[in-house]
């Protein structure tokens, strides 16, 4: 599994006053890459924020403190977001131009309170008033990237870049992220050149930038999955070096560690690819990528436990929403945990996500007739219900699939679990029959039994009341008969 390159976005407020310092705080969410160094102004546009006046700077330094206050509880507030921003644009109008890092932070601070619309019509502005300044290019062409409107945020990055050719850092990245997507898409070679020489650039200005050495990875490995299997080896190296430089400064990052994971899958090392891919989420616990593969090396493994977590920390990012392989996966997991129910809801989310795949369809089959109708609580009669719910299910993916010879096997799979269904309502029906004749055949003995019994039992009484008769006294020579009749003489 591949993601999007990182947008590099200024996430964080620009609070240096040098016009070409070194971003020494790393990659700033949302997304990472560091930024320009609060490069700004020059030329006809006003002076340079390291060339403003005391009194701007002093301004400046208050706003920021204002921002640090409110954001001691960690998050804005509605009211504080438009407080704080405010003194941002309070001491752009008050200073012009020389303070066109104000005004760049108070488009960063309704990002961060969410108010998208207001911080692009700060930095359009911002572009129009200060075209020397960087971040608010890379930042607008951040909003565009998100929006989908690729082909504009690739225009406000390399703008950025030639607005500030010595420090636009986080520009050029993305310049090389949005070249990555061209080249992933359509094997444009002179996409990867061109992406290829922008992280470079980086490189050459900032040696210890992270984002460009996870772009340059990136682009050698999607290069090397898909057809130079050399570029394998340097995104090897460029990987060995961007951990060894970010250790030197007591960073790590995690998408090192997770294309370090996907170049040992190369070379079908999963033991230690899930190393590397735990080291992911150890540094970043929310890495979408990392905790995917994550999941689906754990499933291949049998460990559906860590599995399930790992795709539902993967499924909370909204641009996994359609992921129609990790709902399905997460499915699996929940089969092996005997979360039927969940199981069953996970499949459903993936074939309402994408009619069109029908392994949803065989999965809820599955699902039906080897593990839910199976269970010990499961009479007959509730079984026989269940395994057609899961033929059910089979015909649907038959359907579905028709005549693609790609799922020829798969057909062939679902038609022998439906035979299989079929004999065993069949067999049931027969033990059934069995069954009847039977109790027929106990119920016709236990009478026979019975009437052989009473027939016994009469005969004894028979026997016992002839054994009676014949043991009783003869009588005596000479004895009256009965009646008193007197004897002959």
């Amino acid at each position: 599994m591949r993601n999007l390159i990182k947008i590099a976005s200024i996430g964080a407020l620009a609070v240096a006053m040098t016009a070409c310092g070194k971003n020494k705080t790393g990659t700033e969410t949302p997304g990472g890459g560091g930024g320009g160094g609060g490069g700004g102004g020059g030329g006809p546009s006003g002076p340079a924020p390291a060339e403003a006046s005391k009194e701007a700077k002093k301004d400046f330094a208050e706003a920021v403190k204002t921002y640090n206050a409110a954001k001691s509880d960690g998050k804005l507030s509605g009211d504080e977001c438009e407080r704080v921003a405010g003194n941002f644009q309070k001491v752009y109008k008050t200073h012009g131009v020389q303070m066109a890092l104000a005004q760049f932070n108070s488009g960063v601070v309704y990002e961060e309170c969410g108010q998208t619309d207001k911080a692009e019509g700060i930095y359009a502005q911002l572009i129009s008033q200060a075209p020397k300044f960087d971040l608010a290019y890379n930042n607008l062409g951040v909003i565009y990237w998100k929006k989908g409107q690729e082909s504009k945020a690739l225009d406000m990055f390399k703008k950025g870049v030639e607005a500030n050719k010595l420090s636009a850092r986080a520009a050029r990245n993305n310049v090389a992220g949005l070249l990555r997507n061209q080249y992933v898409s359509n094997s444009d070679i002179n996409a990867f050149n061109e992406a290829e020489k922008s992280i470079q650039g980086v490189l050459a200005l900032d040696s210890g930038n992270q984002a460009a050495y996870e772009n340059l990875a990136r682009i050698y490995y999607d290069r090397g999955h898909s057809k130079d299997k050399s570029y394998l080896v340097l995104a090897n190296l460029v990987v060995t070096q961007g951990v060894r430089v970010l250790k030197n400064e007591g960073r790590e990052s995690a998408d090192l560690y997770n294309i370090q994971g996907l170049l040992l899958l190369e070379r079908q090392d999963q033991v230690n690819a899930l190393k590397a891919f735990k080291e992911a989420v150890r540094v970043e616990p929310n890495h979408v990528e990392a905790n995917l593969n994550i999941g689906f090396i754990s499933i291949r493994f049998r460990d559906y436990a860590t599995a399930e977590k790992s795709f539902e920390i993967a499924l909370k990012d909204s641009r996994q929403a359609k992921n129609t392989e990790a709902h399905l996966a997460l499915g699996v997991a929940q089969r092996g945990l005997k979360k039927f129910k969940e199981a069953e809801a996970s499949y459903n989310k993936a074939l309402k996500l994408n009619a069109s795949d029908p392994r949803p369809l065989y999965n809820l089959g599955v699902l039906y007739q080897d593990h839910i109708s199976t269970q010990d609580n499961v009479d007959t009669a509730q079984n026989e219900k269940l395994i057609n719910v899961a033929k059910g299910h089979y015909n649907k993916f038959i359907e579905a699939v028709k005549s693609d010879k790609k799922w020829s096997q798969q057909v062939l799979l679902a038609k022998d679990r439906i035979a299989t269904i079929d004999e065993t309502i069949a067999f049931n029906r027969v033990s059934e029959e069995m069954m009847k004749k039977a109790k027929e055949l106990e119920a016709q003995a236990k009478k026979q039994e019975e009437e052989e019994r009473k027939r016994l039992l009469e005969l004894e009484k028979q026997a016992e009341a002839a054994e009676a008769a014949g043991s009783a006294p003869a009588p005596a020579a000479g004895a009256a008969p009965a009646g008193g009749a007197t004897p002959p003489k």
